[in-house]
């Protein structure tokens, strides 16, 4: 696997659990870019795509994975 694909791999699996840990709080679902980033590294790139793709949704600096980007990230969990 390309290095940028599981760095992808990575953002979203740290936005999945995010969201999942709160279902049913839209507002506490949110992850902050910095918080992103000391869990992954540097999430520049990867972060830019994953949104122009639609698996990631940003406000601000808050970040969450969107519908699309739960179904890839479940996906390539069970690959």
């Amino acid at each position: 696997m390309h290095p940028n694909a599981k760095k992808r791999q990575q953002l979203l699996a740290v936005l999945y659990q995010a969201r999942e840990a709160q279902a049913g709080k839209i507002k506490e679902s949110w992850t902050t870019e910095a918080d992103l980033n000391n869990a992954v590294g540097d999430i520049d790139f990867g972060l830019s795509v994953l949104i122009e793709i639609g698996h990631v949704k940003r406000d601000g600096y808050l970040l969450r994975i969107t519908a699309a980007g739960v179904l890839a990230c479940e996906a390539e969990q069970s690959a």
